[in-house]
């Protein structure tokens, strides 16, 4: 078990959508929090008591020794998310498997007490399974390949060398303040008063996780007795793209009807199994779908209620 009161933790990518909450998190719990970022990103904890801001890149290993040097534990969330992977496949490799490689040996070098490893649901690939942790990893994509490469990497180092480890594989993540994805896509166009565009019917489905939900099982990993694991993150929610815009039009007491265009889905269904999370992390998402749109919306539309908080 790895105490998180007094001690500091190194986040790396902490100034990105899901990072962010798990620097809230930490705070909470009492910790310091190194956030390692890109220059620029993660101002917003620039003044906050508790947290270190260190500028660098993945790809150099110096810089990525230097920020492990002194820390309890480290979160490796920074990543080169899908969609610009997919338009430069190098710089992918270089972030996400070389850059995710300088961060597992520097901490290995560290001797730190355990790593966790944000990787994600695409390296299952497509399947109308719903996948436990065993499920064969099928990924089709650049990203999701760099996803498995990480993983392979972490289970080889900590193996090796006795490093603690565990990883986090996320379902599909929303929240406030993402700046991508389905849910921020639909909230823009509503916004700017066009209709939400569907591919193909809406029937594609997913497992929608609140962020929050993340940033909690993400540090009680860390916490845990647990190590050499591999765990799915999800709310075991299904619920298909249709269901998310008609929600988000209700929500934001729209009168536009959605636009569906006849064009090939890539995706058909992408749903987890998050029973050994709940089972030897004793975590469980909390937030219903419909609760975290609601937020969502809330925080777009500046309107939350009273003394509620919408981290961070």
């Amino acid at each position: 078990m790895v105490q998180l009161s007094g001690q500091r933790f190194l986040v790396t990518g902490g100034g990105g959508f899901i990072g962010r909450y798990v620097v809230q998190r930490l705070l909470e719990a009492g910790a310091q929090v190194r956030v390692f970022d890109l220059p620029g990103r993660g101002e917003r904890f620039a003044s906050v008591e508790g947290v270190e801001l260190v500028g660098g890149d993945l790809r150099r290993p110096d810089e990525v020794r230097r920020a492990v040097e002194g820390v309890a534990g480290v979160f490796h969330m920074a990543v080169l998310a899908l969609n610009p992977s997919t338009e430069n496949p190098r710089l992918c490799l270089e972030i996400n498997v070389d850059g995710s490689f300088n961060v597992f040996d520097a901490a290995r070098a560290a001797g730190v007490e355990k790593v966790v490893f944000s990787s994600a649901s695409s390296v299952y690939g497509d399947t109308l399974e719903v996948m436990d942790e065993g499920h064969p990893l099928n990924a089709r994509t650049i990203y999701g390949a760099s996803k498995i490469a990480g993983e392979a990497l972490l289970r080889a180092i900590s193996g090796t060398w006795n490093l603690p480890a565990v990883t986090l594989r996320y379902m599909n993540v929303y929240g406030p303040h993402m700046g991508f994805g389905l849910v921020d896509s639909v909230l823009k166009r509503i916004a700017s008063g066009q209709a939400p565009v569907i591919n193909g019917d809406g029937g594609q489905s997913f497992d929608f996780v609140y962020v929050d939900d993340v940033a909690g099982a993400t540090v009680q990993a860390m916490a845990s007795d647990v190590a050499d694991e591999t765990f799915n993150v999800g709310s075991g929610e299904e619920k298909t793209v249709r269901d998310v815009v008609f929600a988000l039009l209700e929500l934001c007491e729209s009168p536009l009807q959605p636009e569906f265009k006849a064009v090939q889905v890539p995706m058909v269904r992408r749903v987890g199994s998050s029973e050994k999370a709940a089972r030897l992390l004793d975590w469980r998402a909390e937030v219903p779908l419909r609760e975290g749109l609601r937020r969502v919306v809330a925080e777009q539309l500046g309107r939350a209620a009273p003394g509620e908080a919408l981290r961070p």
